[in-house]
């Protein structure tokens, strides 16, 4: 017997919003993520403190300077970061709950547009496997892109989805 909490629609948006949950959650700890991946790349990748003062050559004295520059921006970078996924992630965790805002959804999509783009990029370094090496970290960085991608487009689904399906669930309680 169908009940007013086990009708399809009910089902549906039950499992639209926690997509959408978990989705964002998901999404905050990817910014976490990614601001500790650009904080190591300080320390020991490619943009190391070490490496750009010996490939630029910078006097012993501005190196002072030029770190606390550096540190401020990277801090800078790091937090924007994670600001914006919360911002997103934060935002599909309360319209999972029922809140009206939308404005993260347009972030969602410009978010959505330079992740493609990314992915895009991967193609040129993919194609290209004269430098290749078992240390390149190529793919696994495609792979979370790839997995950042889907979530996105999971937030705009479930939250497309669950507009629907509310107004579904409206008109059928009007017409009844």
């Amino acid at each position: 017997m169908l009940t007013a909490e086990n009708s399809a629609i009910d089902v549906s948006l039950r499992r639209y919003k926690k997509e959408l949950s978990t989705s964002g959650g998901g999404y905050i700890l990817f910014g976490v993520w990614s601001a500790i991946k650009v904080v190591m790349s300080v320390f020991v990748g490619e943009f190391s403190v070490k490496k750009i003062v010996d490939t630029y050559e910078i006097e012993p004295e501005d190196v002072v300077f030029f770190e606390a520059v550096y540190f401020t921006l990277i801090a800078i970078a790091a937090v924007a970061v994670v600001l914006l996924h919360l911002y997103v992630g934060l935002g599909a965790i309360r319209a999972s709950s029922g809140s009206k805002k939308r404005g993260y959804l347009r972030v969602t999509i410009v978010l959505l547009i330079f992740s493609v783009i990314n992915l895009l990029v991967y193609c040129g370094q993919v194609g290209d496997l004269s430098n290749f090496s078992l240390k390149d970290t190529t793919i696994a960085a495609f792979m979370v892109d790839v997995t950042v991608t889907i979530m996105l487009v999971g937030i705009l689904r479930s939250a497309k989805m669950i507009k629907k399906l509310t107004i579904e669930k409206e008109q059928g309680i009007q017409g009844a």
